[in-house]
């Protein structure tokens, strides 16, 4: 489990795109906390390097201690991050307020191991695996990662999320089908199996006609007696 990040929110006195624009170009990301407990959200600024710093890594399941305006530390994790479509630059942050104690739901990032062991991928398979999966948990409980070990797969074979050893605490809320992991033929098998299959009657074909030949010169040898 990851260590919680402290992350400094400085108050903001005005809101709107233009104010948000003159805030971005000062190194600053508008932000806001809410959560069950709050009963008004709080609107702040963030400073851009740190909550980039943040977002690089895994900040869905990143617990983080907020320094408030007026004093206060409250332990949240961000619910949401908008991005520029074209700069992928922070346009504003959502945080959301956690309860010691009260579960809540969060998507964990999903890591993939054993892949170079895996004898499906060794024999041409590709390895196919989501990327996150939504769990319900406590706050001091939230893993920082699920790992899923995908070393004993062949083709043909997946890991369903019923099949995941979660940490204590831990519920996945997707579907116990769903498939978290699983090695399928390649386009370039698939292809080659065809190939073969048109070789393999080409040369019964010709073996046929090679038959139906020897049969008709036995033929005319016969009438010709």
């Amino acid at each position: 489990m990851a260590d919680i990040v402290t992350l400094v929110m400085e108050s903001r006195a005005k809101s709107g795109k233009r104010e948000n624009g003159r805030m971005r170009r000062a190194g600053y990301v508008p932000c806001i906390m809410y959560g069950p407990e709050i009963s008004e959200n709080i609107m702040g600024k963030v400073n851009m390097r740190e909550i980039e710093r943040i977002l690089a890594g895994r900040w869905e399941s990143t617990r983080l201690n907020v320094k408030l305006p007026d004093g206060r530390e409250e332990l949240c994790i961000i619910r949401e991050a908008q991005r520029h479509p074209l700069t992928d630059i922070p346009l504003h942050i959502d945080f959301l307020h956690l309860v010691r104690g009260r579960k809540i739901n969060v998507n964990i990032p999903v890591e993939v191991t054993g892949k170079e062991n895996s004898q499906g991928v060794k024999d041409g398979g590709v390895l196919e695996s989501i990327h996150e999966i939504e769990v319900e948990t406590l706050p001091m409980s939230i893993p920082d990662v699920i790992t899923v070990d995908v070393s004993a797969l062949n083709i043909g074979d997946a890991i369903h999320v019923k099949d995941l050893a979660l940490p204590e605490n831990v519920t996945a809320l997707a579907d116990p089908e769903l498939i978290v992991a699983q090695v399928v033929t390649s386009r370039g098998v698939e292809d080659a199996a065809p190939e073969e299959e048109a070789e393999a009657k080409s040369a019964a074909d010709v073996e046929v006609v090679a038959k139906g030949k020897a049969a008709k010169e036995d033929e005319d040898s016969d009438d010709k007696k």
